[in-house]
């Protein structure tokens, strides 16, 4: 079975946290917005703080992604992205979070995706049953999970004929898809702030 043009890994909890937030919010500025008009005041007045919540929300849980493709990883951090071409990727790391080496030497870390962590500390491991059984219906989104898939991929990649470009490193790009929803949460409440 051949593999996925394009899978985008994220974990979970950000994501139901960010959602729950993010509704949270909404509801809270149609009542406060209610509330401000039945006292005369800016209905907007609340909305725009809390648009600046979501902004934040959305930069800090909803965006940050890794997106592996057939020949490169890009990376959603908070406010930059990179992408990594294999040809130009050196070494797949996962010592904090998932880490991307360039030909370069340049460290990539992911926000999206850090290590697993255990919630207590698990007694009696038997490593051959582990190795041997499913513990759970689905394996997660953390960085040992994501590196194998890239290692793989990029093997794939490999067989395939691809070429590594030695010494060749990537750079980050500030992320418009971030710091354009933030901005214009800050321009509104300044704007909302100086006319009521």
């Amino acid at each position: 079975m051949a593999a996925p043009e394009s899978q985008t890994y994220r974990t979970l909890p950000a994501r139901i946290v960010g959602w729950v937030i993010l509704v949270a919010v909404a509801g809270l500025a149609v009542v406060m917005g209610s509330v401000e008009v039945r006292l005369g005041n800016n209905p907007l007045s609340p909305a725009a703080f809390l648009g600046v919540v979501a902004a934040i929300v959305w930069v800090v849980l909803l965006r940050p992604s890794v997106r592996l493709e057939s020949d490169r990883v890009a990376m959603s951090n908070l406010v930059t992205d990179v992408v990594v071409p294999f040809e130009r990727l050196a070494a797949v790391k996962r010592q904090w979070a998932l880490e991307l080496i360039d030909n370069a030497g340049t460290k990539h870390s992911s926000w999206a995706i850090p290590v697993r962590r255990e919630l207590r500390p698990r007694k009696d491991i038997d490593s051959y049953a582990e190795a041997t059984t499913k513990g759970k219906a689905r394996e997660g989104n953390n960085a040992e999970v994501v590196a194998g898939h890239v290692e793989k991929q990029w093997q794939r990649w490999k067989l395939d004929g691809g070429v590594a470009e030695p010494g060749q490193g990537v750079h980050r790009t500030w992320a418009l898809g971030a710091l354009v929803p933030l901005a214009a949460a800050i321009v509104f409440l300044v704007v909302v702030l100086l006319v009521g």
